[in-house]
Formats: C-alpha cells, structure tokens, sequence
C-alpha cells in the first residue's frame, strides 16, 4: 500500500510539472523574451517574483518556458530513440545473421566513447538549434535501446514458447508483436523513465557549451550559460535554472524507480 501511494503521488507530481510547462503561456508574467536593460539584475519583486537575468528578462517567465524546451524535449528524443533502438535490436535479435553482426559491432564501436563527447561532436557539426540537438542526441541514445533490446530479444530465442509458435505456423511479424514485444517492453520502458533525467541534463549541457537551442530561446542550460558571467554579482541566474534542472531530474529519477517496482 505504501508502495502504491508513493507511486501515485510520484505520478501526480509528473503531472503537475507537464500541466505547468504546457501552461507557461498562461502562468508567465511577462513575455520570456522581452529585454530591458534598465531592470537587469532586479531582485524578487511583484512584477518578476523570481528576479531578471543580464538583460532584464524575467526569470520566472524564462524558467516556466524553459521547461517546455527541456521536458519535452527530452521526453521527445527519448520516444524517438527508445521506438528506433526498441525495433532495430528486436528485428536483428530476432533474425540474427549478419545485419545482427553489422549492429553488434556499430554498438561496440559508439560505446567506445562516451556519450555526451559524440553528442557535442555532431551537434557542433550540425549548428546551433534545438533540431540539430534532437538529431545529435538521436544519433547517440538510440544504441542503448538497441542493445538492451537485442539482448532480451536474443535470449528468447530459443524459449520453448516461441519455437511452438513457430511449429503451429505463426508468422514471424506475429510471433515478434504478439509474443516477443510483450516480454521485452516491461524492462525497456523502465529503462526509458529512467534516462528522462539523464536526456534533461544532457540537453542542459550542450545548451550551456553554447551548441544546443540558440538566442534567444528559454531553456535551463542556457540560461546557466548566460548567468554564469554574472556568478560573483548574482547567483541566482545560476541558482534558479540550476535548482529546477535538479528537481526535475530527481522527480523523473524517484518515478523511473518506482514504475520498476511495479513492473517487477
């Protein structure tokens, strides 16, 4: 019961933070991108409850907007990568041959070197702008899904369900969606609700490197860019931007865990 509860209160908490970014339009006070160097640097007040960054923009309108960008961004690039990852390892796993060798060997090879290196290689060749940030990060994440897929898919092979499958003459399109899907989903969605955090702070950083979302768009990162040249004068344009980059990940990290309790 206590297992359902905190689960359910994880959930309502999702929730809620997706409704406040959906709704930044709505709970802005002031237009995010609205420059005015005369209010830079402005503590709390009524009129910017969370203070103005450099140029005098509201933090708090910049931090609601923010959150669009980075949440559904990184909830994007994760259904992209975890549905190209998911049915590339689950075709090669199942098949084999030498399409699973070619693949066995691309994996290898990309995680031979972290991530978030490869990541900023392609999004540097590509340019500033957050498509070539979804293309960049596309590019790299898509690989876990796939070998994680592969795996689970591989080690069914041979199970007494799927060769009895086969004897009373399924297909093979049948047999992958009515009987391998169902076996390798549970443990991939698990592991998908658990990179939301990880997609969110990648994408914070290669916006704070100055190579994701371009000026003078909201997101947290880069708003830790431009309030890192003020830190000694004023921290909160680090502090802010910062604080929800970890609150959110912890909240999509706290969730991912207890949807695999669930899921056991």
């Amino acid at each position: 019961m206590k297992k359902n509860l905190s689960f359910y209160i994880l959930s309502a908490l999702v929730c809620l933070l997706l409704i406040t970014a959906l709704a930044a339009p709505i709970l802005a006070p002031n237009d995010p991108n609205e420059t005015n160097l005369l209010a830079a640097q402005q503590g709390f007040s009524r009129e910017f409850p969370l203070g103005t960054d450099g140029l005098g923009r509201c933090m708090l309108s910049r931090m609601l907007y923010g959150a669009r960008v980075s949440i559904f961004t990184s909830l994007l690039i994760t259904l992209i990568v975890f549905t190209i990852g998911t049915t590339v390892g689950i075709l090669c796993g199942y098949f084999g041959g030498a399409v699973d060798t070619v693949l066995n060997e691309l994996i290898t090879i990309m995680q031979a070197f972290p991530q978030i290196i490869l990541a900023i290689a392609i999004a540097g060749l590509l340019g500033i702008g957050i498509k070539n940030l979804i293309i960049a990060l596309c590019l790299v994440q898509w690989v876990d899904y796939a070998r994680l897929a592969r795996s689970f898919t591989y080690s069914m092979r041979n199970r007494t369900f799927l060769k009895a499958a086969r004897i009373c003459g399924e297909s093979h399109l049948s047999i992958i969606f009515r009987r391998v899907f169902p076996n390798v989903m549970p443990p991939l969605i698990i592991n998908a609700s658990l990179g939301i955090a990880s997609m969110i702070m990648q994408i914070a950083a290669l916006s704070y490197l100055g190579i994701g979302v371009a000026e003078p768009t909201a997101e947290w990162g880069a708003m830790i860019n431009l309030g890192r040249n003020y830190m000694q004068t004023d921290i909160k344009m680090i502090m802010i931007p910062g604080t929800a980059i970890f609150i959110t990940s912890a909240l999509f990290n706290l969730f991912g865990e207890k949807l695999r309790d669930r899921l056991k």
